[in-house]
């Protein structure tokens, strides 16, 4: 039997390696047990004696809520007032306005860590194991608490070479410092942000800013007062509208001039900045989408959303008269239209070796191939918007020429593929059909339901009579 001292450095070991409240719930346990003369645990409680154990009053013990974690409920209370910047995506290209979600679990982890421990942990000790109690008071106070610390942190990185660098490494990179920037701006202006959002539109349109206009004089009387920065201001309107080119409207309302040299010397640029680094956030996104298809069909509305954007840009204002806006324009159609020409161009390779079938005994044979054709499909439908888009793109002449070559491809291949359908028997008819109905489907896209009736009506007539040959 081992030495009692070792025994119990043993068991200390092992106790100092959980959690206090892990130990603190064992030794619960433990002494429950010794008072009903269950257990030798005697060596054990002394093994422990002295280590950080939570004891909680015996109330609270009985009684556990049910739901969410209070911690959870206080960190999403805690940055409840950023929830409308808040973006599913992670663009390598900041724009303000738009903080990354997956940043917000790394800055809260460096503020209980880093900045405000003692705060937090007060803030958790303070659950009323009520799962219906209001934990917002409890957010609050923290927030100000922690935010405090923050912006006088942030103002010294801003001087201090070292001290950004050393910020940056505690939050694992230059981006999510950036949204611990915009993080901090809002949430220590929550104040003011809420007065804003209380008197925009909940659905801002062009006629909010059509003359006489309301939400002109709520701009300017929060431009004046100095309530947040005018980027800020276009942010905020940006998550209250559909159409973000009526924020570069507004900007020309408040400026009293169309003309965009005008509109660029005057406080309300940021205005117009802003729809611009829309652009520019679009066209980064659409360079960092993924192939799955969520991703895919993000692309085509990154497309799309560029498209409107430009486009009405390009309605409201001459605005290549100023050379700036116009290089960063520039640059997003250069970067959006190069990645859209790299799916465009193989899309009639893509359709051909989607919709291949071999005879039976080949190496595809019996097997359809559901990558290829999404991939196929995908480069088609890109292409689709990539024509409606042309005038925003510089993909004109690669579009065209890819248009025509896609429809003489789904024309010969759908024409091959009935005439196998009615005659062969050297081919597997499963993938057969697979092939026929994908090349339906492309036809659709392509040449219009119409046309697509004519095929399916083909298909039903061919692979009836196949059928009954075969019976």
């Amino acid at each position: 039997m081992p030495e009692p001292g070792l025994l119990t450095s043993k068991v200390r070991a092992y106790m100092e390696s959980l959690s206090p409240a892990a130990r603190s719930m064992l030794v619960r346990s433990l002494r429950s047990s010794q008072a009903h003369g269950d257990l030798p645990s005697d060596i054990i409680l002394a093994a422990v004696e002295g280590l950080d154990l939570i004891e909680e009053p015996e109330e609270r013990q009985r009684v556990r809520p049910v739901g969410e974690p209070w911690s959870q409920r206080l960190e999403n209370a805690f940055f409840a007032p950023l929830t409308p910047f808040v973006s599913d995506d992670t663009p390598s290209v900041h724009t303000t306005g738009r903080v990354a979600a997956s940043s917000l679990p790394v800055i809260w982890t460096w503020i209980r860590r880093d900045v405000a421990s003692e705060d937090y942990e007060r803030a958790i000790a303070a659950d009323p194991y009520d799962a219906d109690a209001d934990v917002a008071p409890i957010a609050r106070k923290l927030r100000r608490e922690v935010m405090a610390r923050v912006v006088d942190l942030l103002r010294d990185a801003g001087t201090d070479p070292k001290l950004r660098q050393k910020l940056a490494g505690q939050l694992g990179g230059d981006a999510v410092y950036r949204d611990l920037v915009d993080t901090t701006y809002v949430l220590h202006n929550e104040a003011a942000f809420a007065n804003l959002f209380g008197q925009l539109p909940s659905n801002i349109t062009a006629f909010d800013v059509a003359e006489p206009s309301r939400l002109t004089e709520v701009v300017r009387a929060s431009l004046d007062q100095v309530q947040m920065t005018a980027d800020w201001i276009a942010a905020a309107m940006l998550t209250r509208t559909a159409t973000p080119v009526v924020v570069a409207a507004l900007a020309t309302r408040l400026a009293g001039s169309a003309d965009p040299r005008l509109v660029a010397a005057s406080r309300y640029a940021p205005l117009v900045e802003t729809v611009i680094a829309q652009l520019e956030r679009l066209a980064n996104l659409a360079q960092h989408r993924g192939p799955d298809t969520t991703s895919r069909n993000r692309f085509l509305a990154d497309v799309r959303s560029y498209h409107d954007i430009n486009r009405n840009l390009a309605l409201l204002m001459p605005i290549e008269v100023v050379p700036a806006w116009m290089r960063r324009i520039g640059a997003a159609k250069v970067a959006i239209s190069d990645v859209v020409s790299r799916w465009v161009e193989p899309a009639p390779g893509l359709v051909r070796r989607a919709l291949r079938v071999e005879t039976t005994g080949g190496e595809y044979a019996g097997r359809w191939d559901t990558a290829a054709y999404e991939d196929a499909e995908f480069a088609v439908r890109l292409s689709i918007e990539a024509r409606l888009a042309a005038e925003s793109l510089a993909v004109n002449e690669l579009v065209g020429r890819t248009r025509k070559q896609i429809e003489a491809t789904l024309e010969v291949v759908s024409a091959k593929l009935m005439t196998d359908l009615k005659s062969s028997q050297s081919l597997d008819k499963r993938t057969l059909m697979d092939a026929v109905d994908g090349a339906i489907r492309l036809s659709a896209l392509v040449f219009g339901e119409d046309y697509a009736a004519v095929l399916r009506k083909s298909r039903d007539i061919f692979a009836g009579r196949t059928a009954r040959a075969a019976g």
